[in-house]
């Protein structure tokens, strides 16, 4: 299982440039959306087997996961940001600008939550 997640994880940071080559030629402008979110899934997964598989012992379990949880759900929002950037502003003056803010100040707030209510400790 770890192996093959690591295996998908390089797959999707792989077809990340082919795909934005081959989506932005078909459909043009949103080449770099279909990139993200393959570079987004490939980070994902690559948190996902740190999740379920961690590479010291950590005691509280429980706590080393929701942190894991919640930093991946503030790495999605980091990764997303400058899509709300580009596209943001598509629609709207500063659209984009106001919701990459957000974006990143949730994230920030994710991890701090994180980091501070759901501690662990990592032995050896």
């Amino acid at each position: 299982m770890k192996n093959n997640l690591r295996k998908l994880s390089i797959m999707a940071f792989v077809m990340a440039i082919p795909s934005l080559i081959i989506s932005d030629w078909y459909y043009k402008g949103y080449g770099i959306l279909v990139m993200f979110i393959f570079l987004t899934i490939g980070l994902i997964l690559d948190q996902i087997t740190r999740l379920k598989f961690p590479v010291s012992v950590v005691s509280p379990l429980n706590n080393y996961r929701k942190n894991k949880i919640l930093n991946i759900f503030s790495l999605i929002l980091f990764i997303q940001s400058p899509i709300g950037l580009i596209y943001g502003n598509k629609y709207a003056n500063n659209l984009g600008f106001w919701i990459m803010a957000v974006m990143i100040c949730l994230g920030i707030t994710l991890n701090q939550i994180a980091a501070n209510k759901y501690r662990y400790t990592v032995g050896k």
